[in-house]
């Protein structure tokens, strides 16, 4: 049991189901962006969030500065709190799961194209 955190898309208009495109466990500082920049603070448990890819650029770029300067994490990227959200400490964990996802949003803004749509959610 734990925070799952999931950005998967589709062909704009299409039914069909959605490909997952990246996947992320207990990060729960990249769940706290996706709540400030998609949902204006709360997101709902197992519901789909439109994301662009400005919001992923913006989500990358926050990632880097932090990586390059680790005392701007609390402020950039805060550990979130939460039932099963997993760790608040910023250790060596917190730091991998930033380059992850750093790794993971250039695969995706390489991949998507201006047919796609692009959700996140989480399952808690």
């Amino acid at each position: 049991m734990g925070l799952d955190m999931y950005l998967t898309k589709r062909r704009r208009g299409s039914d069909a189901e959605q490909e997952l495109v990246a996947y992320w466990r207990k990060a729960n500082q990249i769940h706290g962006w996706f709540e400030r920049n998609l949902a204006d603070g709360y997101i709902e448990n197992c519901e789909l969030y439109p994301v662009c890819l400005e919001n992923l650029n913006c989500l990358m770029s926050d990632c880097r500065l932090v990586l390059s300067d680790r005392s701007k994490a609390s402020d950039v990227l805060p550990c979130e709190e939460g039932f099963f959200f997993g760790s608040q400490v910023y250790d060596d964990y917190y730091f991998e799961n930033l380059a992850e996802t750093e790794r993971m949003l250039a695969q995706v803004i390489s991949d998507t194209t201006d047919d796609d749509e692009l959700f996140y959610h989480a399952w808690w």
